[in-house]
């Protein structure tokens, strides 16, 4: 299968991130599934989910085995890429199989945000389908009156703007440790990461500007 990313995998902090592009095809789907089952009752995810959204939609039985495949076989190149084959039954080695465990939207608009949370399953995954805020600089979405850094504060978060950023978290934050990476991510785009891992998505102020994102979780099975 191509990759448009030869390197995807980075080492910002302890545990290993992953991140790659969906092929537009794929994208295109989930664009489809997100419009035509948003807002259906037996779809909604918004009382299940740790993010402060409106608009979360269960895509599990709607997906493709197709899209399915592809997100799984992005886990399992990060999976090789970061540990090889795994040795099980003596001096067989095989890679293991995986299986995705969840999948849903996110429409986050304006002052929605995830809290620092983690999942289940051995990697999560967030694509992203649509972000507004791709026309701005950081440095504008961050340009607002409700993202001021406090003067004399100790807590890390309190001394930087955060607005528009999604980050991950690792560790304790100290002076000479970096424990959080963030990005602002663009259609296309996607992140894996371990489940375990601690992540949040700040809050955006734009009011007319709203990101799409797909989150979901896959298990290694057989293992």
């Amino acid at each position: 299968m191509p990759y448009q990313n030869e390197q995807p995998v980075v080492y910002p902090f302890g545990p290993p991130v992953y991140m790659d592009v969906v092929p537009e095809e794929f994208i295109q789907e989930l664009d489809t599934l997100i419009e035509e089952n948003g807002g259906k009752v037996e779809f909604d995810a918004s009382g299940l989910l740790a993010g402060r959204i409106l608009k979360q939609t269960e895509l599990q039985t709607l997906i493709s085995s197709d899209l399915e495949h592809h997100i799984i076989q992005h886990c399992m190149r990060f999976n090789e890429m970061t540990h090889g084959n795994q040795e099980l039954d003596g001096d067989m080695t095989r890679t293991p199989s995986m299986t995705m465990k969840a999948i849903w939207s996110n429409i986050q608009e304006a002052r929605e945000y995830n809290p620092p949370h983690y999942h289940t399953g051995s990697f999560s995954f967030v694509v992203y389908c649509r972000n507004d805020l791709e026309k701005f600089s950081l440095e504008e979405i961050q340009d607002n009156p409700y993202d001021s850094p406090h003067a004399g504060s100790t807590e890390m978060t309190q001394l930087r703007k955060l607005a528009g950023l999604i980050e991950l978290q690792y560790g304790e934050p100290n002076w000479m440790n970096w424990n959080t990476y963030q990005f602002v991510p663009r259609r296309g785009d996607i992140i894996i990461f371990p489940s375990w891992l601690r992540h949040t998505v700040y809050a955006h102020y734009e009011p007319d500007c709203v990101r799409v994102s797909v989150a979901g979780n896959v298990d290694i099975v057989g293992g």
